[in-house]
């Protein structure tokens, strides 16, 4: 496993734990944010939304990179 790879693994284990957190974090905290109820208001109401999407793009990058250096041109 080259360096490229362990540092496309390792950003996307950071991006999935971020996203998780954030997302279980809205999960378990009933919020209604100006009438929007469910899991969109929770993750609203918490301020976990931006969070949230920072942890997914983090991750897409990740598997980006791991993806381009598995199957990449040599």
């Amino acid at each position: 496993m080259t360096n490229k790879m362990m540092f496309g693994v390792l950003i996307t284990v950071i991006g999935l734990v971020f996203a998780a957190f954030s997302f279980i974090y809205a999960a378990i905290t009933p919020w209604s944010w100006n009438g929007i109820d469910g899991l969109l208001g929770s993750f609203l109401g918490t301020h976990m939304l931006i969070p949230f999407i920072i942890g997914v793009v983090v991750m897409t990058v990740g598997l980006v990179i791991c993806f381009k250096e598995t199957y990449g041109e040599e």
